[in-house]
């Protein structure tokens, strides 16, 4: 409650009070009279600012109707047809359609028209053959001239293009600061992009040699096959699928017969090229699921997953005749090689060493027994 209507309740109270003592015998004193006749005035005074306030408002409220009754009939006068191109989609300007729309918008509402370069016309300032005048006798270099596709889809350097090759703006005293700050924007873009494609470029070199370095630590420099780290590791998992699946796998063993007297007798160039022949020679012999690896020298190791001991001593004799049939021209000479082959299944609950060392004893077995030939472990 505001000091105002507590006072007048005071006021109010205290007379109530009064006139209930007095009665009909006892009148109010001069003083008293005098007081409610003062309080009399100041209410009709208020009232009288009440009123005045409450027309001004009326007033108010009625100019607010005739307003929104006005612009509701304005709206109204914004009609006829908006001339779209039918190609390309755009409101064309027949018949001083925008100037009539910008009439409207300005006289019927608080907002502003922006007066910037759409991405065509701003094509049109890229495209400009000659410099643009200023309006001061000064000229307004073309940037767009110093700038290449890769600048232009930059979305900074498309956005204040049209700003910078403006000559209005030209005549502006930011034009100068403005101007250096865009150039200076488009070089460093330009150096960004070059550290990108640098970048990128030693990324792209990184994952090769990457690339390169693991394929070499899997693999054989003279044959392309697999080297014993590589086979390792496929055994390995070879014999963790086994204990999952119970399936069987076989490994062979194969050395060349006499691969010294090779070397000796035609050189190591011709050796070479009997084991990247034979390599070759076993690849295409095997399953895709096989692996072939050159385990040491002129010692080979093939790994036949879910392959019981008489399918492996199979595998290993056809490889043996294919080998006995290559040959390989040395002059006026054909060099002729074979190959012997010790074969072991992998037993359930042994290691991959003890697997190995079954098909290499097989292998010298096959090698006391005459050479040229296959032997299965027991």
């Amino acid at each position: 409650m505001t000091y105002s209507s507590e006072k007048e309740d005071a006021f109010v109270s205290r007379f109530e009070r009064r006139l209930a003592e007095s009665g009909e015998g006892f009148p109010l004193t001069f003083e008293e009279t005098e007081e409610i006749f003062a309080a009399y005035k100041a209410l009709l005074r208020r009232m009288g600012r009440i009123a005045k306030i409450s027309d001004n408002y009326q007033s108010e409220v009625k100019s607010l109707v005739l307003e929104l009754r006005e612009a509701a009939a304005n709206v109204k006068t914004l009609k006829g047809f908006i001339p779209i191109c039918a190609s390309c989609k755009k409101v064309r300007n027949d018949e001083g359609y925008w100037k009539q729309l910008e009439q409207y918008i300005a006289e019927h509402s608080d907002a502003m028209l922006s007066h910037g370069l759409c991405p065509d016309c701003a094509g049109k300032y890229r495209s400009l053959s000659e410099k643009l005048p200023a309006p001061d006798g000064r000229t307004v270099p073309d940037l767009a001239r110093l700038l290449d596709e890769a600048d232009v889809e930059d979305p900074v350097i498309l956005r204040f293009l049209p700003t910078v090759n403006n000559q209005h703006f030209a005549a502006t005293p930011l034009y100068c600061d403005f101007t250096l700050l865009f150039q200076k924007y488009v070089r460093l873009s330009r150096r960004l992009k070059r550290i990108a494609r640098i970048s990128d470029s030693y990324q792209f070199e990184l994952q090769d040699l990457k690339s390169k370095f693991e394929q070499a630590s899997r693999a054989d420099y003279l044959t392309g096959l697999s080297n014993r780290l590589d086979m390792y590791k496929r055994l390995d998992a070879e014999r963790s699928r086994t204990a999952r699946h119970g399936k069987p796998f076989a490994v062979i063993m194969a050395d060349i017969d006499h691969f010294k007297e090779i070397n000796d007798t035609f050189g190591h160039n011709l050796g070479d090229r009997v084991l990247v022949t034979i390599a070759r020679t076993f690849s295409g012999s095997l399953r895709r699921e096989d692996s072939c690896a050159r385990w040491g020298g002129e010692e080979f190791l093939i790994l036949l997953p879910e392959t019981c001991g008489d399918d492996a001593l199979t595998v290993a004799e056809r490889l043996r005749g294919l080998t006995e049939n290559l040959g390989l021209e040395s002059g006026t000479s054909v060099i002729r090689a074979t190959i012997s082959l010790g074969i072991a299944v992998f037993v359930g609950g042994e290691n991959i060493d003890s697997c190995i060392k079954r098909a290499d004893d097989a292998l010298y077995r096959a090698k006391n027994s005459g050479r040229n030939r296959s032997i299965l472990a027991p």
